[in-house]
């Protein structure tokens, strides 16, 4: 159900002894003791969750912004066309807050001429002028971090809404009505494991088609985003986030730009927890508009692959290694073992090393790698995980990722001791390319020397 939401926005008549004129025109020159230092603005807008932008008192029901909240300000007088836009950033304090009232120190305006007002909630520097134009300055919407401490604050600076009123005399109120320019989804995580999992990233990833996230230019006046940065996934990180218990719930939410998806698309629901990764493939069985200023809603049952029923046991001597082995790559004095994924890098998976030479039944959040004989050389491996091959991504930075098919950063030298460590080495130009364990970081990459060594278990 939505709330209707008003909000008073109040500039302050502040005295300041260097006044800026927001219209750049200097045909008509006004003496600064006649200018009006400081306005006052009332913006009203229907919010499109009870807590997504502002703060919601139950008790009284009514709404009013957060201390230190901040709204960017363009303005100019009506019929001129500025050569450059100037930025005004008003704020607010937490007792000016309740009563919705902003200050701006910065603004001095004429009352015997008129302006247009351009209003843009929340402020952002990289915003230039309010036109959504190539020279605009873009804002980011999508790949956010919500704690679960405050589950809806992180809305605050993607919730974005815009507002213009022209032709508004200088000794007059302006009245703005602010819109939303962004969609709001929630999911609800649902545990179908028997234990607790804890979540720590959902990724929404919609056909190749489909913008979900990225920065854009805005025009104030239409709501129109044009794409600077286009992204067809968006990922929200989650802080803190409590255990769920097995048929629990829990409430991640993610503001993105408009979008459509059509009957047949197909989008990927990835949730990452603690116990394993649940990826979920699904189809539109019908067409769904995701408007701006509306709330969609959607439920993710969190299952979890399996923990494979199987042993692995050390490698000694580089003649075990075969083509088409199943292989886990671990560090024994961490008890960790390459593990999912991340941007650069993998993450380590706990596992149990019985005996310092035996791995049983590895949990899922495990990887087991298939190894592959290399293409320019034949004595050189490959190892995929699956969704690629693992590769040695950098020179400058210590980067381990995949790539679909198979190029030199992709084919490793491997040699085995007698103790069992393996030395890992892509063969391509980029030479941060041993493969190692990082104990401070807990992860897998590739470096150029130091950190930990790495063993190689080979599935029986």
């Amino acid at each position: 159900m939505k709330m209707k939401k008003s909000f008073i926005v109040m500039g302050l008549m502040l005295a300041a002894s260097a006044l800026t004129n927001c219209s750049k025109d200097d045909t008509a020159a006004t003496d600064a003791s006649d200018l009006r230092q400081g306005f006052t603005l009332r913006a009203e807008y229907t919010p499109i969750a009870s807590d997504t932008r502002t703060t919601l008192d139950p008790a009284t029901g009514k709404v009013a912004w957060d201390a230190e909240d901040e709204l960017l300000v363009f303005c100019r007088e009506t019929g001129t066309e500025p050569a450059s836009w100037e930025q005004y950033k008003f704020t607010t304090t937490e007792e000016a807050a309740a009563q919705g009232i902003f200050t701006c120190p910065d603004i001095a305006i004429d009352p015997a001429k008129s302006y247009d007002w351009y209003i843009m909630s929340p402020y952002s520097s990289y915003v230039k002028n309010p036109l959504g134009e190539s020279n605009s300055g873009t804002f980011q919407i999508g790949n956010q971090t919500q704690d679960n401490a405050a589950p809806t604050a992180h809305l605050t600076n993607a919730d974005l809404m815009t507002g213009v009123i022209t032709g508004v005399a200088g000794d007059r109120q302006p009245v703005v009505t602010l819109a939303h320019r962004a969609t709001l989804m929630k999911f609800t995580i649902v545990n179908k494991e028997t234990e607790a999992i804890t979540p720590a990233t959902v990724e929404f990833e919609a056909p190749s088609n489909v913008l979900v996230g990225g920065r854009f230019a805005v025009d104030f006046a239409t709501g129109v985003l044009t794409a600077d940065t286009k992204w067809t996934s968006t990922k929200l990180t989650i802080e803190n986030a409590p255990a769920i218990e097995p048929n629990g719930t829990y409430d991640i939410y993610m503001m993105m730009p408009p979008f459509t998806l059509a009957s047949g698309d197909e989008f990927v629901i990835t949730v990452t927890t603690d116990k394993g990764r649940s990826e979920q493939n699904r189809t539109m069985t019908r067409e769904v508009k995701f408007e701006a200023g509306k709330m969609n809603t959607a439920t993710i049952d969190v299952t979890l692959p399996k923990p494979e029923e199987a042993s692995y046991t050390l490698l000694t001597d580089i003649s075990e290694l075969t083509v088409g082995s199943k292989i886990i790559i671990a560090n024994l004095e961490a008890g960790k073992a390459l593990g999912a994924q991340r941007s650069n890098n993998r993450e380590g998976a706990a596992v149990t090393i019985s005996g310092g030479n035996l791995i049983e039944n590895p949990a899922a959040t495990v990887s087991v790698l298939t190894v592959g004989q290399g293409t320019t050389n034949t004595g050189y491996f490959t190892l995929n995980d699956g969704d690629g091959y693992l590769y040695a991504a950098s020179s400058s930075k210590n980067y381990l990722k995949i790539e679909n098919k198979v190029t030199v950063n992709s084919e490793w030298e491997i040699t085995i001791a007698a103790d069992g460590v393996a030395t890992i080495k892509a063969t391509g130009s980029d030479n941060r390319n041993w493969m190692r364990f990082n104990s401070d970081s807990d992860l897998f990459s590739c470096y150029r020397s130091g950190q930990k060594d790495v063993y190689i278990f080979k599935k029986n």
